[in-house]
């Protein structure tokens, strides 16, 4: 979807391509911006959370999960998809019809109990009534403490009334043997080169000795008519390789395409005692191999006390051209045991940035480099210019020295793809990791 912004910063009076600052964190709004009703038995009296978001024409659109009752006699909560729109991200206006993608009435249908995690995309080529179009996770275990999830397409005119795509399900798990087993859920699709590219999460609750055994990973599909899907063999984005941040889980995806690069954002969970999701972000310019931030996570559980602070999660993440920001919606919660039906927060929140907290390395002198990976410029926060840049190889050999420019910039363009050590001397002999696309 537009330009990759790692390159455009200012740095002081310095400006670059854009003028976008050089904020690596994320600003939260202090309360969340849609909330739960805490009514029973309201179709969101448990919980809303999560969001997506799309920005149509010059209009916010979410469509997102409110956990509560059918009716007063509903003998248990199911999970629903309403729908509300907002000018400015923040003050949002519920559709007064919600939920707007229902159960299926039908007991023996895979979307008989909830309906949750939607992606929506809008298709100007299509027929008017398929202008809209919706990937869902649903469940069938009415009631029951089972994930049986697979996932369902709708279509709209409006975003409003859906129609349930009668092969449903478009997307199952997959076999016991396979890293998909157990149930499939957050899809997220973008249409992208004439292609539907969908992430997804993916649990492997089958404990038959493989690396994935008891994790959640995040999986890749792609499709020509958004109903038949190639899933990848592999989990594009593992658990388990930042430790003390992603040991278990890495889930619900949230891509934003710029340029030929593509954002991730996820959650990521590092234990199964203490489900406190935070959010992670990776990069990669093939939509398959992604570089994880060493900043992870990148968006914070809140303090003690705060209505965040035990999960930050599920984000969806778009890219405003006019302010130059990213903007993330995501779920939110400040308890990990619900006991009753008031005194607690499981709402939606807002965080804004200026670039989604770029994969860099930093000293203790505050030399930073960034973008990482990189294609043509590498760019060195707080550096010297004039100074001499060393650049290795894997094998620890000095292949080529630099010179930073004016801007704190550090050609690279004709290096081979692969792997680097960058060596400041002026920085005390600091290497730095990046890798060249």
């Amino acid at each position: 979807m537009r330009l990759l912004i790692f390159h455009i910063l200012f740095f002081c009076c310095l400006i670059f391509e854009q003028n976008i600052s050089a904020q690596t964190t994320w600003v939260k709004h202090p309360s969340p911006v849609l909330e739960r009703s805490a009514t029973f038995p309201d179709w969101k009296g448990l919980a809303t959370g999560d969001p997506f978001v799309m920005l149509d024409n010059d209009t916010l659109k979410m469509w997102y999960a409110g956990v509560g009752w059918v009716s007063a006699f509903d003998d248990c909560p199911h999970v629903r998809i309403g729908y509300a729109w907002s000018i400015d991200g923040i003050n949002w206006n519920e559709y007064a019809n919600n939920p707007v993608l229902n159960i299926n009435p039908d007991t023996s249908m895979f979307d008989a109990d909830g309906v949750e995690t939607p992606t929506v995309i809008k298709d100007e080529s299509a027929p008017p009534e398929q202008r809209y179009k919706m990937w869902y996770a649903g469940r069938k275990s009415r009631c029951l403490p089972i994930n049986d999830h697979h996932f369902g397409y709708a279509y709209s005119p409006d975003g409003l009334n859906w129609t349930k795509y009668e092969g449903n399900p478009v997307m199952s798990p997959g076999n016991p043997d396979e890293w998909f087993n157990t149930f499939i859920s957050s899809p997220c699709v973008i249409y992208d080169e004439f292609t539907y590219k969908m992430w997804f999460t993916a649990s492997d609750l089958v404990i038959n000795g493989q690396e994935t055994d008891g994790k959640g990973n995040i999986g890749y599909a792609i499709s020509t008519d958004g109903i038949n899907w190639t899933i990848y063999p592999y989990p594009i984005v593992e658990a388990g390789t930042q430790d003390n941040y992603d040991s278990v889980v890495v889930a619900e995806p949230s891509v934003v395409k710029i340029g030929s690069f593509y954002h991730l954002f996820y959650s990521m969970l590092n234990s199964w005692d203490i489900e406190n999701f935070q959010v992670g972000y990776a990069i990669s310019n093939d939509a398959i191999t992604f570089t994880k931030s060493t900043l992870n996570p990148v968006l914070k559980i809140g303090e003690p006390g705060s209505w965040d602070a035990f999960w930050a999660a599920h984000p969806t993440v778009i890219y405003d051209e006019n302010s130059g920001k990213f903007k993330m919606w995501y779920t939110g919660r400040d308890k990990s045991e619900i006991v009753d039906l008031e005194n607690y927060f499981w709402d939606i929140g807002y965080a804004e940035s200026y670039m989604p907290n770029a994969i860099t390395e930093q000293n203790e002198n505050g030399v930073q480099v960034f973008p990482n990976p990189a294609t043509n410029i590498i760019y060195v926060l707080n550096g010297t210019p004039g100074a001499t840049v060393e650049i290795y190889n894997l094998n620890g050999v000095l292949i080529t020295t630099k010179t930073m420019d004016n801007q704190f910039a550090i050609q690279i363009s004709n290096l081979p793809q692969g792997i680097y050590f960058l060596n400041l001397p002026s920085a005390g002999n600091t290497k730095y990791t990046f890798i060249k696309l």
